[in-house]
Protein backbone atom coordinates (compact mmCIF):
# COMPACT_ATOMS: atom_id res chain seq x y z
CA UNK A 1 0.00 0.00 0.00
CA UNK A 2 2.70 2.44 0.56
CA UNK A 3 4.54 1.62 -2.68
CA UNK A 4 0.94 2.18 -4.43
CA UNK A 5 0.70 5.58 -2.58
CA UNK A 6 4.06 6.93 -3.06
CA UNK A 7 3.81 6.22 -6.79
CA UNK A 8 0.70 7.47 -7.24
CA UNK A 9 1.95 10.93 -6.36
CA UNK A 10 4.97 10.26 -7.93
CA UNK A 11 5.90 9.02 -11.84
CA UNK A 12 9.33 9.05 -12.81
CA UNK A 13 9.99 12.58 -13.89
CA UNK A 14 12.22 14.85 -11.45
CA UNK A 15 8.92 17.75 -10.28
CA UNK A 16 6.85 15.14 -9.05
CA UNK A 17 9.54 13.78 -7.04
CA UNK A 18 10.41 17.38 -5.81
CA UNK A 19 7.18 17.37 -4.62
CA UNK A 20 7.35 14.46 -2.96
CA UNK A 21 10.38 15.93 -0.80
CA UNK A 22 7.84 18.65 0.49
CA UNK A 23 4.97 15.93 1.37
CA UNK A 24 7.36 13.22 3.12
CA UNK A 25 9.07 16.72 5.03
CA UNK A 26 5.29 17.52 6.53
CA UNK A 27 4.69 13.91 7.34
CA UNK A 28 8.23 13.57 9.45
CA UNK A 29 7.55 17.40 10.94
CA UNK A 30 4.28 16.10 12.01
CA UNK A 31 5.10 13.06 14.27
CA UNK A 32 5.05 13.20 17.59
CA UNK A 33 8.24 12.02 18.70
CA UNK A 34 8.60 10.64 21.92
CA UNK A 35 12.49 10.43 22.36
CA UNK A 36 15.60 8.85 21.28
CA UNK A 37 18.20 9.11 24.07
CA UNK A 38 21.67 7.67 22.85
CA UNK A 39 20.78 6.20 20.08
CA UNK A 40 23.28 5.99 17.16
CA UNK A 41 25.68 8.78 18.91
CA UNK A 42 28.38 7.09 19.55
CA UNK A 43 28.68 4.36 16.03
CA UNK A 44 31.08 7.08 14.48
CA UNK A 45 30.35 6.82 11.17
CA UNK A 46 30.38 10.22 9.30
CA UNK A 47 27.86 9.83 6.70
CA UNK A 48 25.05 8.60 9.18
CA UNK A 49 25.78 11.53 11.29
CA UNK A 50 25.66 13.97 8.32
CA UNK A 51 22.41 12.65 7.34
CA UNK A 52 20.34 12.91 10.91
CA UNK A 53 21.03 9.02 10.72
CA UNK A 54 18.41 8.58 8.05
CA UNK A 55 19.86 5.95 6.71
CA UNK A 56 17.81 2.69 6.85
CA UNK A 57 16.85 2.48 3.64
CA UNK A 58 20.62 4.18 2.36
CA UNK A 59 23.11 1.87 4.60
CA UNK A 60 26.40 3.88 5.55
CA UNK A 61 28.82 0.91 3.89
CA UNK A 62 30.67 -1.74 6.56
CA UNK A 63 28.75 0.09 9.05
CA UNK A 64 25.47 -1.35 7.10
CA UNK A 65 26.26 -4.14 9.89
CA UNK A 66 25.23 -1.53 12.45
CA UNK A 67 21.99 0.41 10.69
CA UNK A 68 20.97 -2.31 8.18
CA UNK A 69 23.19 -5.42 7.47
CA UNK A 70 21.19 -5.38 3.87
CA UNK A 71 23.53 -2.67 2.87
CA UNK A 72 26.56 -4.78 2.70
CA UNK A 73 25.14 -6.67 -0.57
CA UNK A 74 26.04 -3.31 -1.95
CA UNK A 75 29.93 -3.78 -1.81
CA UNK A 76 31.59 -5.50 -3.83
CA UNK A 77 35.30 -6.80 -3.99
CA UNK A 78 37.45 -6.10 -1.08
CA UNK A 79 37.15 -2.88 1.21
CA UNK A 80 37.89 -1.73 4.56
CA UNK A 81 37.13 1.27 6.01
CA UNK A 82 39.15 3.33 9.36
CA UNK A 83 36.79 5.89 11.06
CA UNK A 84 37.15 8.57 14.06
CA UNK A 85 35.26 10.62 16.12
CA UNK A 86 36.01 12.89 18.20
CA UNK A 87 33.46 14.94 20.72
CA UNK A 88 33.09 18.09 23.09
CA UNK A 89 30.81 17.71 25.71
CA UNK A 90 29.29 19.84 28.38
CA UNK A 91 27.14 18.98 31.08
CA UNK A 92 26.21 21.43 33.79
CA UNK A 93 23.60 21.86 36.07
CA UNK A 94 22.37 24.86 38.31
CA UNK A 95 21.06 24.46 41.67
CA UNK A 96 19.23 26.91 42.92
CA UNK A 97 16.83 27.82 45.88
CA UNK A 98 14.67 25.70 47.92
CA UNK A 99 11.19 25.30 47.60
CA UNK A 100 8.52 26.25 49.85
CA UNK A 101 8.46 22.59 51.12
CA UNK A 102 12.28 22.42 51.90
CA UNK A 103 12.47 25.77 53.18
CA UNK A 104 9.55 25.42 55.57
CA UNK A 105 11.32 22.12 56.76
CA UNK A 106 14.45 24.19 57.52
CA UNK A 107 12.56 27.20 59.18
CA UNK A 108 10.47 24.40 61.60
CA UNK A 109 13.72 22.50 62.78
CA UNK A 110 15.31 26.14 63.48
CA UNK A 111 12.63 27.25 65.40
CA UNK A 112 12.62 24.20 67.37
CA UNK A 113 16.13 24.25 68.17
CA UNK A 114 16.64 27.89 68.48
CA UNK A 115 12.95 29.44 69.92
CA UNK A 116 12.72 32.86 68.90
CA UNK A 117 14.99 32.83 66.19
CA UNK A 118 12.47 34.46 63.20
CA UNK A 119 14.01 32.37 60.78
CA UNK A 120 18.13 33.22 61.07
CA UNK A 121 20.08 30.59 62.09
CA UNK A 122 22.76 31.15 64.71
CA UNK A 123 26.21 30.80 64.20
CA UNK A 124 26.62 27.95 66.28
CA UNK A 125 23.91 25.97 63.69
CA UNK A 126 25.17 26.83 60.52
CA UNK A 127 27.65 23.33 60.34
CA UNK A 128 24.45 21.27 60.65
CA UNK A 129 21.80 23.18 58.23
CA UNK A 130 25.19 23.98 55.67
CA UNK A 131 24.43 22.96 52.59
CA UNK A 132 26.71 22.78 49.58
CA UNK A 133 24.40 22.11 46.95
CA UNK A 134 22.32 25.30 47.47
CA UNK A 135 22.64 27.99 44.70
CA UNK A 136 25.74 26.70 43.07
CA UNK A 137 26.80 25.25 39.82
CA UNK A 138 28.22 21.84 38.98
CA UNK A 139 29.77 20.91 35.79
CA UNK A 140 31.29 17.82 33.93
CA UNK A 141 35.26 17.36 33.75
CA UNK A 142 35.32 15.17 31.28
CA UNK A 143 34.19 11.44 29.79
CA UNK A 144 35.23 8.36 31.58
CA UNK A 145 34.58 5.04 30.12
CA UNK A 146 34.84 1.28 31.15
CA UNK A 147 37.43 -1.14 29.96
CA UNK A 148 38.46 -4.26 30.93
CA UNK A 149 40.21 -3.42 33.59
CA UNK A 150 37.87 -0.67 35.66
CA UNK A 151 36.72 2.79 34.75
CA UNK A 152 39.07 5.23 33.01
CA UNK A 153 38.83 9.37 33.05
CA UNK A 154 39.61 10.34 29.89
CA UNK A 155 41.38 13.44 28.72
CA UNK A 156 39.21 13.92 25.71
CA UNK A 157 35.88 11.96 24.15
CA UNK A 158 37.36 10.35 21.33
CA UNK A 159 38.29 7.22 19.66
CA UNK A 160 39.26 5.18 16.09
CA UNK A 161 37.46 2.19 15.16
CA UNK A 162 37.52 0.12 11.66
CA UNK A 163 35.89 -2.80 9.51
CA UNK A 164 36.48 -4.78 6.74
CA UNK A 165 34.43 -6.80 4.28
CA UNK A 166 34.54 -8.86 0.86
CA UNK A 167 32.82 -9.97 -1.72
CA UNK A 168 33.85 -13.03 -4.24
CA UNK A 169 34.06 -12.59 -7.57
CA UNK A 170 30.76 -12.98 -9.35
CA UNK A 171 28.86 -13.89 -5.89
CA UNK A 172 25.57 -12.54 -4.43
CA UNK A 173 27.54 -12.95 -0.84
CA UNK A 174 29.33 -9.99 1.00
CA UNK A 175 31.22 -11.03 3.81
CA UNK A 176 31.76 -8.18 6.60
CA UNK A 177 33.09 -7.88 10.49
CA UNK A 178 33.54 -4.45 12.45
CA UNK A 179 34.58 -2.70 15.25
CA UNK A 180 32.06 -0.24 16.76
CA UNK A 181 30.02 1.02 20.12
CA UNK A 182 26.30 0.76 19.90
CA UNK A 183 26.97 2.32 23.15
CA UNK A 184 29.67 4.44 25.02
CA UNK A 185 28.47 6.74 28.09
CA UNK A 186 29.94 8.52 30.49
CA UNK A 187 31.39 10.98 32.78
CA UNK A 188 33.21 12.45 35.69
CA UNK A 189 33.23 14.78 38.41
CA UNK A 190 35.40 16.36 40.74
CA UNK A 191 35.57 15.53 43.97
CA UNK A 192 34.52 18.59 45.49
CA UNK A 193 31.69 19.25 43.10
CA UNK A 194 28.23 19.66 44.36
CA UNK A 195 26.54 17.59 41.48
CA UNK A 196 28.49 14.88 42.94
CA UNK A 197 25.49 13.35 44.18
CA UNK A 198 23.72 12.28 41.02
CA UNK A 199 27.59 10.58 40.20
CA UNK A 200 30.44 11.65 40.76
CA UNK A 201 31.47 8.92 38.12
CA UNK A 202 29.97 6.70 36.05
CA UNK A 203 30.43 4.77 32.50
CA UNK A 204 28.27 2.15 30.64
CA UNK A 205 30.14 0.14 27.56
CA UNK A 206 28.99 -1.75 25.41
CA UNK A 207 31.67 -2.19 22.41
CA UNK A 208 31.46 -4.87 19.67
CA UNK A 209 34.28 -6.27 19.20
CA UNK A 210 33.50 -9.33 16.03
CA UNK A 211 30.75 -8.66 14.11
CA UNK A 212 30.21 -11.65 11.54
CA UNK A 213 28.33 -10.54 8.75
CA UNK A 214 26.41 -11.45 5.43
CA UNK A 215 24.64 -9.54 2.84
CA UNK A 216 22.82 -11.36 0.44
CA UNK A 217 21.64 -9.67 -3.11
CA UNK A 218 18.76 -11.60 -4.00
CA UNK A 219 17.85 -9.66 -6.82
CA UNK A 220 18.02 -5.97 -8.16
CA UNK A 221 15.39 -5.03 -6.52
CA UNK A 222 15.78 -7.08 -3.09
CA UNK A 223 18.77 -7.53 -0.42
CA UNK A 224 18.51 -9.04 3.09
CA UNK A 225 21.27 -9.27 5.77
CA UNK A 226 21.81 -10.37 9.29
CA UNK A 227 24.87 -9.62 11.33
CA UNK A 228 26.02 -11.39 15.08
CA UNK A 229 27.34 -9.34 17.37
CA UNK A 230 29.98 -10.51 19.96
CA UNK A 231 30.97 -7.47 22.42
CA UNK A 232 32.64 -6.71 25.63
CA UNK A 233 29.85 -4.89 27.97
CA UNK A 234 30.82 -3.07 31.54
CA UNK A 235 29.55 -0.73 33.60
CA UNK A 236 31.05 1.82 36.32
CA UNK A 237 29.56 3.94 39.34
CA UNK A 238 31.13 5.76 42.26
CA UNK A 239 27.88 7.53 43.79
CA UNK A 240 28.51 9.61 47.08
CA UNK A 241 25.19 9.18 49.36
CA UNK A 242 23.18 11.69 50.78
CA UNK A 243 19.58 11.33 52.04
CA UNK A 244 18.31 15.19 53.15
CA UNK A 245 14.96 13.03 54.10
CA UNK A 246 12.08 13.77 57.09
CA UNK A 247 13.16 11.23 59.04
CA UNK A 248 16.74 12.89 59.34
CA UNK A 249 15.33 16.40 60.04
CA UNK A 250 13.68 15.12 62.60
CA UNK A 251 16.45 12.90 63.86
CA UNK A 252 17.92 16.80 64.68
CA UNK A 253 15.25 18.24 66.50
CA UNK A 254 15.39 19.12 70.16
CA UNK A 255 12.03 16.76 70.95
CA UNK A 256 13.73 13.64 69.44
CA UNK A 257 17.07 14.42 71.42
CA UNK A 258 15.11 14.69 74.88
CA UNK A 259 12.76 11.74 74.77
CA UNK A 260 15.64 9.25 72.99
CA UNK A 261 18.65 10.50 74.59
CA UNK A 262 20.63 10.80 78.34
CA UNK A 263 22.19 13.98 78.60
CA UNK A 264 25.59 11.88 79.34
CA UNK A 265 25.37 10.19 76.31
CA UNK A 266 24.69 6.54 77.33
CA UNK A 267 22.06 4.37 76.41
CA UNK A 268 18.65 5.30 76.81
CA UNK A 269 16.93 3.58 79.93
CA UNK A 270 13.64 3.94 78.07
CA UNK A 271 14.52 2.21 74.54
CA UNK A 272 17.99 0.66 74.83
CA UNK A 273 19.66 2.14 72.25
CA UNK A 274 21.79 5.61 71.80
CA UNK A 275 20.47 7.92 69.38
CA UNK A 276 22.45 11.09 70.98
CA UNK A 277 24.42 12.02 67.90
CA UNK A 278 23.19 14.87 65.70
CA UNK A 279 23.46 14.25 61.91
CA UNK A 280 22.95 17.13 59.36
CA UNK A 281 20.63 15.91 57.03
CA UNK A 282 23.13 17.27 54.47
CA UNK A 283 25.90 14.89 55.44
CA UNK A 284 27.83 12.72 53.15
CA UNK A 285 27.29 8.99 54.89
CA UNK A 286 28.53 6.43 52.37
CA UNK A 287 30.38 6.75 48.75
CA UNK A 288 29.47 3.26 46.74
CA UNK A 289 31.50 2.34 44.39
CA UNK A 290 30.64 -0.71 41.69
CA UNK A 291 32.57 -1.77 38.59
CA UNK A 292 31.50 -4.88 36.67
CA UNK A 293 31.88 -6.69 33.57
CA UNK A 294 31.76 -9.34 31.00
CA UNK A 295 34.23 -10.42 28.11
CA UNK A 296 31.34 -11.16 26.03
CA UNK A 297 27.23 -10.67 25.40
CA UNK A 298 25.95 -11.47 22.42
CA UNK A 299 23.19 -9.54 19.95
CA UNK A 300 22.13 -9.93 16.20
CA UNK A 301 20.77 -7.47 13.43
CA UNK A 302 18.93 -8.12 10.63
CA UNK A 303 17.47 -6.16 7.54
CA UNK A 304 16.26 -5.56 4.39
CA UNK A 305 16.58 -3.38 1.68
CA UNK A 306 13.59 -3.39 -1.64
CA UNK A 307 14.47 -0.69 -4.32
CA UNK A 308 10.48 -1.28 -6.25
CA UNK A 309 11.78 2.18 -8.96
CA UNK A 310 15.55 2.88 -9.86
CA UNK A 311 14.97 6.44 -7.45
CA UNK A 312 13.03 4.82 -4.45
CA UNK A 313 14.74 2.39 -2.20
CA UNK A 314 12.96 1.34 1.01
CA UNK A 315 14.64 0.24 4.46
CA UNK A 316 13.81 -2.14 7.39
CA UNK A 317 16.27 -2.92 10.18
CA UNK A 318 15.95 -4.36 13.62
CA UNK A 319 18.62 -4.62 16.34
CA UNK A 320 18.05 -7.34 19.14
CA UNK A 321 18.23 -7.05 22.60
CA UNK A 322 20.91 -7.20 24.81
CA UNK A 323 20.67 -8.48 28.12
CA UNK A 324 23.79 -8.12 30.22
CA UNK A 325 24.85 -10.40 33.59
CA UNK A 326 28.10 -8.74 34.72
CA UNK A 327 30.73 -9.43 37.42
CA UNK A 328 32.63 -7.30 39.54
CA UNK A 329 33.43 -6.18 42.54
CA UNK A 330 32.19 -3.59 45.10
CA UNK A 331 32.92 -1.02 48.33
CA UNK A 332 30.88 0.66 50.17
CA UNK A 333 32.59 2.78 52.84
CA UNK A 334 30.78 4.64 55.41
CA UNK A 335 31.78 8.39 56.53
CA UNK A 336 33.40 7.90 60.05
CA UNK A 337 31.53 10.02 61.61
CA UNK A 338 28.15 8.26 60.67
CA UNK A 339 29.59 4.84 61.52
CA UNK A 340 29.68 5.72 64.97
CA UNK A 341 26.30 7.34 64.74
CA UNK A 342 25.35 4.00 63.52
CA UNK A 343 27.22 1.70 65.45
CA UNK A 344 26.67 3.34 69.24
CA UNK A 345 22.82 3.13 68.03
CA UNK A 346 23.27 -1.01 67.50
CA UNK A 347 25.33 -1.46 70.78
CA UNK A 348 22.06 -0.26 73.38
CA UNK A 349 20.73 -3.39 75.15
CA UNK A 350 17.71 -3.27 73.43
CA UNK A 351 19.04 -3.62 69.71
CA UNK A 352 19.02 -7.60 69.62
CA UNK A 353 15.39 -7.66 70.79
CA UNK A 354 14.79 -5.12 67.68
CA UNK A 355 16.88 -7.42 65.42
CA UNK A 356 14.77 -10.73 66.45
CA UNK A 357 11.62 -9.07 66.09
CA UNK A 358 12.34 -7.75 62.41
CA UNK A 359 14.14 -10.64 61.44
CA UNK A 360 10.62 -12.61 62.61
CA UNK A 361 8.85 -10.78 59.52
CA UNK A 362 11.88 -10.61 56.77
CA UNK A 363 13.21 -7.23 57.49
CA UNK A 364 16.73 -7.89 59.69
CA UNK A 365 18.02 -4.90 61.31
CA UNK A 366 21.92 -4.71 60.75
CA UNK A 367 24.35 -5.52 63.34
CA UNK A 368 27.63 -3.63 64.60
CA UNK A 369 29.68 -6.44 62.88
CA UNK A 370 27.83 -6.14 59.58
CA UNK A 371 28.59 -2.41 59.80
CA UNK A 372 31.76 -2.57 60.76
CA UNK A 373 32.03 -5.09 57.72
CA UNK A 374 30.63 -3.14 55.34
CA UNK A 375 33.77 -0.74 54.25
CA UNK A 376 35.51 -4.18 53.18
CA UNK A 377 33.47 -4.93 49.93
CA UNK A 378 32.82 -7.68 48.03
CA UNK A 379 31.89 -9.21 44.80
CA UNK A 380 28.99 -7.96 42.65
CA UNK A 381 26.20 -8.93 39.64
CA UNK A 382 24.76 -5.99 37.65
CA UNK A 383 22.00 -7.04 35.46
CA UNK A 384 20.33 -4.91 32.99
CA UNK A 385 19.48 -5.06 29.28
CA UNK A 386 20.03 -2.58 26.29
CA UNK A 387 16.96 -2.32 24.60
CA UNK A 388 15.53 -3.59 21.00
CA UNK A 389 15.34 -1.16 18.48
CA UNK A 390 13.56 -1.08 15.12
CA UNK A 391 13.85 1.50 12.04
CA UNK A 392 12.15 1.73 8.93
CA UNK A 393 13.02 4.56 5.99
CA UNK A 394 13.24 5.30 2.56
CA UNK A 395 15.42 7.00 0.34
CA UNK A 396 14.20 8.79 -2.78
CA UNK A 397 16.44 10.26 -5.89
CA UNK A 398 14.74 13.59 -6.37
CA UNK A 399 17.00 14.32 -9.14
CA UNK A 400 20.39 13.02 -11.08
CA UNK A 401 22.03 15.25 -8.08
CA UNK A 402 19.37 14.95 -5.23
CA UNK A 403 18.65 12.82 -3.19
CA UNK A 404 16.35 12.71 0.48
CA UNK A 405 16.15 10.29 3.13
CA UNK A 406 14.12 9.65 5.77
CA UNK A 407 13.48 7.27 8.75
CA UNK A 408 11.47 6.70 11.52
CA UNK A 409 12.53 4.53 15.11
CA UNK A 410 11.32 2.88 17.80
CA UNK A 411 13.09 1.82 20.74
CA UNK A 412 12.11 -0.54 23.51
CA UNK A 413 14.08 2.16 26.16
CA UNK A 414 11.18 0.53 29.10
CA UNK A 415 13.55 -2.53 29.36
CA UNK A 416 16.40 -0.07 30.34
CA UNK A 417 14.52 1.36 32.96
CA UNK A 418 15.87 -1.53 36.05
CA UNK A 419 19.73 -2.10 36.87
CA UNK A 420 19.95 -4.69 39.32
CA UNK A 421 22.84 -4.54 41.41
CA UNK A 422 23.27 -7.29 43.58
CA UNK A 423 25.91 -7.62 46.71
CA UNK A 424 27.55 -11.00 48.25
CA UNK A 425 25.74 -10.60 51.43
CA UNK A 426 23.82 -7.71 53.44
CA UNK A 427 24.50 -4.60 53.45
CA UNK A 428 24.30 -2.50 56.80
CA UNK A 429 22.88 0.81 55.26
CA UNK A 430 20.43 -1.24 52.70
CA UNK A 431 19.05 -3.31 55.47
CA UNK A 432 17.94 0.15 57.11
CA UNK A 433 17.04 1.26 53.74
CA UNK A 434 15.53 -1.74 53.32
CA UNK A 435 12.94 -1.44 55.88
CA UNK A 436 11.85 2.31 55.59
CA UNK A 437 11.26 1.29 51.85
CA UNK A 438 8.59 -1.47 52.74
CA UNK A 439 6.98 0.29 55.78
CA UNK A 440 7.11 4.14 53.75
CA UNK A 441 6.64 3.24 50.30
CA UNK A 442 5.53 -0.84 50.10
CA UNK A 443 9.00 -1.70 48.19
CA UNK A 444 8.81 0.49 44.93
CA UNK A 445 12.09 2.26 45.71
CA UNK A 446 13.81 -1.78 45.15
CA UNK A 447 15.72 -1.72 48.05
CA UNK A 448 16.82 -4.74 49.74
CA UNK A 449 19.11 -5.94 52.19
CA UNK A 450 21.60 -6.99 49.65
CA UNK A 451 20.42 -5.57 46.96
CA UNK A 452 19.14 -2.62 44.97
CA UNK A 453 17.39 -1.45 41.50
CA UNK A 454 18.50 1.46 40.42
CA UNK A 455 15.27 3.06 38.78
CA UNK A 456 15.60 5.35 36.13
CA UNK A 457 11.66 4.94 34.71
CA UNK A 458 12.28 5.11 31.11
CA UNK A 459 9.90 4.47 28.39
CA UNK A 460 9.55 2.96 25.01
CA UNK A 461 9.92 5.67 22.13
CA UNK A 462 8.90 6.52 18.48
CA UNK A 463 11.39 9.31 16.65
CA UNK A 464 12.68 10.50 13.37
CA UNK A 465 15.71 12.07 10.88
CA UNK A 466 15.85 13.00 7.78
CA UNK A 467 18.82 14.39 5.22
CA UNK A 468 19.48 15.19 2.31
CA UNK A 469 23.22 14.77 -0.52
CA UNK A 470 23.76 17.10 -3.04
CA UNK A 471 26.18 15.93 -5.90
CA UNK A 472 28.04 19.23 -6.52
CA UNK A 473 30.95 17.41 -8.68
CA UNK A 474 31.28 13.81 -9.82
CA UNK A 475 33.76 13.77 -6.80
CA UNK A 476 32.22 15.57 -3.74
CA UNK A 477 28.92 15.18 -2.16
CA UNK A 478 26.96 17.58 0.19
CA UNK A 479 25.47 16.69 2.83
CA UNK A 480 23.00 17.78 5.87
CA UNK A 481 20.86 16.06 8.38
CA UNK A 482 18.25 16.89 11.16
CA UNK A 483 17.19 14.61 13.88
CA UNK A 484 14.46 15.40 16.44
CA UNK A 485 15.84 13.52 19.80
CA UNK A 486 13.39 14.33 22.43
CA UNK A 487 13.81 12.80 26.14
CA UNK A 488 13.34 9.02 26.65
CA UNK A 489 12.03 10.10 30.41
CA UNK A 490 8.29 10.47 30.72
CA UNK A 491 6.47 14.00 30.97
CA UNK A 492 4.71 12.97 34.04
CA UNK A 493 7.98 11.52 36.08
CA UNK A 494 10.96 13.66 35.52
CA UNK A 495 14.02 12.42 36.47
CA UNK A 496 16.78 14.79 37.48
CA UNK A 497 19.41 12.27 37.46
CA UNK A 498 19.50 11.92 33.34
CA UNK A 499 20.81 15.25 32.24
CA UNK A 500 20.30 15.05 28.11
CA UNK A 501 16.76 15.44 28.00
CA UNK A 502 14.79 16.85 24.86
CA UNK A 503 17.19 18.13 21.85
CA UNK A 504 17.76 18.66 18.55
CA UNK A 505 20.35 17.46 16.09
CA UNK A 506 21.99 19.38 13.77
CA UNK A 507 24.71 17.99 10.71
CA UNK A 508 26.40 18.86 7.75
CA UNK A 509 29.46 16.72 6.25
CA UNK A 510 30.53 15.56 2.92
CA UNK A 511 31.93 12.21 0.69
CA UNK A 512 34.42 12.76 -1.54
CA UNK A 513 35.59 10.26 -4.29
CA UNK A 514 38.94 9.40 -5.33
CA UNK A 515 39.87 8.46 -8.89
CA UNK A 516 40.27 5.22 -7.22
CA UNK A 517 37.00 4.42 -5.63
CA UNK A 518 38.48 5.38 -2.72
CA UNK A 519 36.17 7.72 -0.20
CA UNK A 520 36.43 10.18 2.64
CA UNK A 521 34.21 11.38 4.60
CA UNK A 522 33.38 13.58 6.92
CA UNK A 523 30.33 15.66 8.90
CA UNK A 524 29.77 17.52 12.05
CA UNK A 525 26.77 17.16 14.09
CA UNK A 526 25.57 20.04 17.04
CA UNK A 527 22.80 19.06 20.04
CA UNK A 528 21.46 21.00 22.52
CA UNK A 529 19.32 20.05 25.65
CA UNK A 530 17.71 21.90 28.55
CA UNK A 531 15.74 20.88 31.04
CA UNK A 532 13.87 22.42 34.69
CA UNK A 533 13.06 20.46 37.84
CA UNK A 534 11.18 22.98 39.96
CA UNK A 535 11.68 22.02 43.02
CA UNK A 536 9.64 18.33 44.49
CA UNK A 537 8.81 17.88 40.69
CA UNK A 538 11.32 14.72 40.29
CA UNK A 539 11.43 11.54 42.04
CA UNK A 540 14.89 11.07 41.14
CA UNK A 541 16.29 13.58 42.12
CA UNK A 542 14.56 16.21 44.20
CA UNK A 543 11.48 14.84 45.59
CA UNK A 544 9.86 15.38 48.81
CA UNK A 545 7.30 12.94 49.33
CA UNK A 546 9.19 11.09 52.81
CA UNK A 547 7.86 7.98 50.95
CA UNK A 548 10.53 7.80 48.60
CA UNK A 549 13.43 7.31 50.54
CA UNK A 550 15.99 7.26 47.70
CA UNK A 551 17.77 9.05 45.46
CA UNK A 552 15.95 12.33 46.51
CA UNK A 553 19.50 13.90 46.99
CA UNK A 554 18.98 17.42 46.26
CA UNK A 555 15.66 17.53 47.86
CA UNK A 556 12.85 20.52 47.40
CA UNK A 557 15.82 22.40 45.55
CA UNK A 558 15.18 24.05 42.13
CA UNK A 559 17.59 22.49 39.24
CA UNK A 560 18.54 23.11 36.12
CA UNK A 561 20.45 21.05 33.20
CA UNK A 562 22.15 21.69 30.30
CA UNK A 563 24.44 19.42 28.33
CA UNK A 564 25.55 20.36 24.71
CA UNK A 565 27.69 18.52 22.49
CA UNK A 566 29.70 18.66 18.99
CA UNK A 567 30.64 15.47 16.95
CA UNK A 568 33.42 15.38 14.45
CA UNK A 569 33.52 12.27 12.34
CA UNK A 570 35.83 11.42 9.95
CA UNK A 571 36.38 8.19 7.94
CA UNK A 572 38.15 6.59 5.17
CA UNK A 573 36.97 3.73 2.99
CA UNK A 574 39.65 1.84 0.58
CA UNK A 575 39.25 -1.25 -1.89
CA UNK A 576 41.97 -3.31 -1.21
Amino acid sequence: MIYRLITSIVRRDSISRIKLFFWLFLIGTSQTAQASFTDSLTIGNAKALALGHAVTADPPGIDSIHFNPAGLARLKGRQLHIKGVYGIFETNYDMGEYGEYTQGLIDEINELRNPGSNGVIPPEDEAYFYDEALNSKSEVEGPTVMLPGGMVDMPFAGGVMGGASYSPPGSNYTFATNVYTPMMSGYHRAEDDPGRFFQQRGAFTLLTYFSPSVGIEISDELQVGVALNFSYAGMGLELPAREPHWLLWQYGSPWFQDNFCLEEGVSNDVIGVNLCHTVSPYQTYADLKVEADTPMVFSYNVGLLWSPEPWLTLGLSYNSAVKNDLEGEWEFPIDPFFNTVLIDAMSGSAWPTFQAATAAIGMPLPGVQETMDQGNGGDVKIRYELPQHVSAGLSVQLTSDWKYNVDVKWTEWSVFSDIQIIFDRNISLLMLGSIADKLLNKGRNGIEPNAVRYQLGLQDVTYWGMGTEYQLTEQLALRAGFENRPSAVPDDEPNAFIPINDGVLYSVGFAYEFESENTLDGSIGYMSSKSHYPACSAKLGNACNPNDVAYSTYMGQDLRSEVTFWLFEVMYSRHF
